[in-house]
C-alpha cells in the first residue's frame, strides 16, 4: 500500500527500522533528508519497484542486494527455499543445483541453512551473476556456492550428478507479460519471466535434461506458475519422473512441484 512503502521509504531516508518511526514522527527533515525523501517517493509514483528504491528485499530472514538485472525474490519462494534445505539436510554432504539463480536467492538460503552442502547456482545472465556473487559474499558462503554462466533450457553442469536440483524457472506465457503490473513488466528482466508461449519452456527442459543430471534417490523441486500443477506434471510423467508432491503456497495456489527419477510405471497419470 502506499502508506507502507512511504514507512519503508522514511525508515530508509534516516537508516532506521521500520516500527522506530512512530518514535520520530515529530522530528523534521533536514533539506537534504526531504529532499531524498521527494526523490524516492516522485520515482515510487512512477511504479519504480520499491525494492529498487531500497536496493535490497529479505528472503527466508537474509538481506540481498537487487536491481533490474534480476528478478525481485517473492515470498512464495520462500516455501521452496525451505522444502530444499530440509531435504538437504537430511543427506550427507549433498550436492545442489539451482537453475535459474537470478539473484542467488535460493542457492545463498540453502547454503546458509546447510553449512555442509556444495551448492551450484547457474545463470544465463552474467549480470545476474554478479548480483548473486555480491549475496554470497554478503553471508559469506561463496566459498561454498559454484557459479555457472549457462542457459540451463541448454545445459547443465555435467562434472557431477546432484542431490537435488531446484529451480523458480521464467514461467509466464509471453503475452501475459504486457498484462502483468507495472513493477513486473516494465522493471523485473524479461529474461527471468518469459517461459515462451505457454510458460512450460523451462519445465520442458529441465524435465528431459534433469533427470540424467541427478543421482538415484535424488528429487527436483520447482516453482510453478498458478494454473500450471497438471501441465508440469504431466510434462514430468511423461519424461519419466515420479511426481511426489504439489504443495499450495500461503494463497492456496499450487506453487511447488517435487518430483524424483524413480518412476517405474511411465503409464501414470497426474493426480487431479
Amino acid at each position: 500500500t502506499p502508506r507502507v512503502d512511504a514507512e519503508w521509504l522514511m525508515s530508509y531516508v534516516l537508516n532506521c527500522p521500520r516500527p522506530e518511526l512512530v518514535l520520530r514522527q515529530e522530528e523534521v527533515l533536514t533539506e537534504a533528508l526531504q529532499s531524498q525523501w521527494d526523490g524516492l517517493m516522485a520515482r515510487r509514483a512512477t511504479r519504480i519497484p520499491l525494492q529498487h528504491l531500497l536496493g535490497s528485499v529479505e528472503f527466508c530472514g537474509l538481506v540481498l542486494e537487487v536491481n533490474e538485472n534480476v528478478l525481485i525474490p517473492r515470498p512464495e519462494t520462500e516455501l521452496l527455499a525451505e522444502g530444499a534445505w530440509q531435504f538437504a539436510n537430511v543427506i550427507e554432504r549433498p550436492v545442489i543445483l539451482d537453475v535459474g539463480t537470478g539473484s542467488g536467492c535460493l542457492a545463498i538460503a540453502i547454503a546458509v541453512n546447510c553449512s555442509q552442502a556444495e551448492v551450484h547456482a547457474l545463470d544465463v545472465s552474467s549480470q545476474a551473476l554478479a548480483v548473486a556473487r555480491v549475496n554470497a559474499e554478503r553471508h559469506q558462503v561463496h566459498e561454498c556456492i559454484i557459479f555457472h554462466e549457462a542457459d540451463g533450457r541448454e545445459e547443465l553442469p555435467s562434472e557431477t550428478r546432484f542431490d537435488l536440483i531446484v529451480s523458480n524457472p521464467p514461467y509466464i506465457p509471453t503475452a501475459e507479460i504486457p498484462k502483468l503490473q507495472a513493477e513486473v513488466h516494465e522493471h523485473d528482466p524479461h529474461l527471468a519471466l518469459d517461459g515462451g508461449s505457454d510458460g512450460l519452456d523451462f519445465y520442458r527442459a529441465l524435465s528431459t535434461h534433469a533427470l540424467e543430471r541427478l543421482r538415484p534417490a535424488g528429487r527436483m523441486m520447482l516453482e510453478i506458475g498458478d494454473g500450471q500443477a497438471e501441465s508440469v506434471s504431466a510434462l514430468l510423467l511423461t519424461a519419466g519422473w515420479r511426481v511426489l508432491e504439489v504443495f499450495p503456497d500461503l494463497n492456496n495456489v499450487q506453487r511447488i512441484v517435487i518430483a524424483s527419477p524413480d518412476n517405474p510405471c511411465k503409464e501414470l497419470h497426474p493426480h487431479g
